[in-house]
């Protein structure tokens, strides 16, 4: 693994090859239901890329990152900015079964986090299953806290940044 290349580049829902690319990741890494419910708790199995787009990708202030392996994507995180309230929304981390607890979800959210801390924003958000606890680990090693139970029964957290 001593060649293996590492990157992290955008993705847009606005273009068909990368909508293209993102299906057939998306699609192979849900095919368990739990692993999709865990991403998106308003989504019903099995996963439909349409209902996907129209339920979090219409807004113009989304991004999206993936990261590759050489040219192979294994993962992928979308931030949401709300700049008027100086806040972002991290949500959809998802990476592939079989690079779990490598770092790789860590490396998704501290280039996120950069991006972030460009656009001065003052804390981020996220939400995640009470169930989830991988990622609910993973969030208070990078110093998110818990703030309070949302609607659907997740955690919603957050992280205070300094700039």
């Amino acid at each position: 693994m001593s060649n293996t290349k590492i990157s992290i580049s955008a993705l847009s829902y606005k273009k068909k090859e990368d909508i293209r690319i993102l299906n057939a990741c998306l699609s192979s890494w849900f095919k368990n239901p739990k692993v999709l419910h865990f991403t998106s708790p308003n989504m019903t199995y099995p996963f439909n890329l349409n209902k996907w787009i129209s339920l979090s990708y219409k807004e113009k202030n989304n991004k999206t990152i993936i990261i590759k392996i050489d040219d192979w994507i294994i993962g992928h995180l979308s931030i949401k900015e709300k700049k008027e309230q100086g806040s972002a929304h991290l949500f959809h981390l998802i990476i592939d079964p079989n690079y779990h607890r490598k770092g790789f979800a860590k490396k998704l959210i501290l280039y996120a986090e950069e991006l972030i801390n460009n656009d001065n924003i003052k804390k981020i958000t996220l939400n995640v299953a009470k169930k989830n606890q991988a990622a609910r680990q993973l969030y208070y090693a990078l110093g998110y806290a818990d703030k309070e139970t949302t609607r659907s029964g997740s955690i919603k957290m957050e992280k205070n940044l300094i700039n």
